[in-house]
């Protein structure tokens, strides 16, 4: 490394960046633990985690081109956060294959089917069938649904269909959404294992798809309980997804609409915080092992996904590998379903499956309960 000396003007202009830059970062290590509830502006930060950390990188590789020891601005920081960037980023090697390791583990399957269609789109055949071949191919003793949606008859009977599929009858499902004559919606469990108990741990007010539910099942001689939660959604329609596209594509910012998306935003953060607390309360009179899995919402850099996993293993970070991006809709891209297990279980698999039907990929982790 070069030696000390007096800064140029542009070098201590980048400086000034780049010490902007890592204090953002350092900021975003608060967002796992402090409630919105109490101080919102933080999750923001946490959810920047993911390109405040790529710049953070580009400042190293810059002082490491220059040769200065201001390399170690970025690198400190970086450092002080490893447990985060460990939720974040998986150093796993990647695995394609679909077989169980052990034939004992358990398959657990988390996915938001978006009413088995594409992201926007209307019904189509295809696109169900796809997403039912992924299942037939992966066969999850146990998978949980968000956004389900099935008629009570005719090629949309999704019920019928999973349960000829799975070769089970047994399965839970909340209409949460709506229910009617003709077709229903909202969060369903589909198990291989006999349901010996199942409930719903009630997040949001009535019609909506925001809850969680959950079943006991028996497993030979042991008894699982299986939540499968749907936490807050942001809430975006279609003119926050078009301001977003033209800030991305065009760089035009519009005050209004950035308060407006900034206002749903740190309401779904505060919404998240108190449904979590929700659902840790009912694990805690819980006597099984358990597993959450679901769609949270929420970055792995956030308040709600660090208090859901406290105490429990995390699959991705047990096994996965990547980014393990698990959404693929409008909003930028990062990972929000995910798997946790009490410490029971040896997490012996994890895979994200990155074929673009819903606008979520489903996600599924073989567990062996020790």
């Amino acid at each position: 490394m070069k030696a000390k000396k007096r800064l140029s003007f542009f070098t201590k202009i980048f400086l000034c960046i780049n010490i902007i830059l890592a204090a953002a970062l350092l900021i975003s290590y608060l967002a796992p633990v402090i409630n919105p509830s109490k101080l919102w502006i933080v999750a923001f930060f946490g959810l920047a985690y993911p390109p405040l950390l790529l710049f953070n990188i580009l400042f190293i590789v810059f002082w490491l081109f220059k040769r200065s020891w201001l390399v170690l601005v970025s690198f400190v920081c970086i450092l002080v956060g490893y447990n985060v960037l460990q939720n974040s980023f998986g150093v796993n090697a990647k695995r394609t294959y679909i077989q169980k390791e052990n034939r004992d583990a358990i398959r657990i399957m988390t996915y938001n089917v978006h009413s088995f269609k594409k992201y926007g789109a209307n019904n189509d055949m295809s696109t169900k069938h796809e997403i039912l071949d992924i299942i037939n191919q992966h066969q999850p003793d146990l998978i949980g649904f968000q956004e389900f949606y099935t008629r009570q008859r005719g090629e949309y009977n999704m019920r019928d269909s999973l349960k000829r599929i799975l070769n089970t009858t047994n399965y839970y499902f909340e209409a949460v959404n709506y229910d009617n004559a003709r077709d229903a919606m909202g969060i369903a469990i589909f198990t291989k294992y006999p349901i010996i108990d199942h409930g719903l741990v009630k997040l949001s007010q009535e019609h909506n798809g925001n809850q969680c539910i959950y079943v006991d099942v028996k497993k030979g001689q042991q008894i699982i309980r299986f939540y499968s939660v749907h936490l807050r959604s942001i809430g975006f329609d279609q003119e926050d997804y078009q301001y977003i596209d033209s800030v991305s594509k065009k760089g035009k910012t519009d005050m209004h609409s950035f308060r407006r998306i900034g206002s749903k935003l740190k309401q779904a953060f505060i919404k998240r915080s108190q449904q979590v607390q929700l659902i840790r309360e009912h694990t805690k009179q819980c006597p099984y092992p358990y597993i959450i899995a679901g769609d949270f919402n929420d970055t792995p850099s956030s308040y709600a996904v660090h208090e859901m996993s406290k105490g429990l293993k995390n699959a991705f970070r047990e096994k996965g590998s990547g980014l393990g991006r698990t959404y693929n809709g409008d909003f930028p891209n990062y990972q929000i379903d995910y798997i946790l297990a009490t410490q029971r279980f040896d997490v012996q698999d994890y895979r994200v499956i990155e074929k673009k039907l819903s606008d979520h990929y489903p996600v599924y982790s073989d567990l062996l309960l020790k």
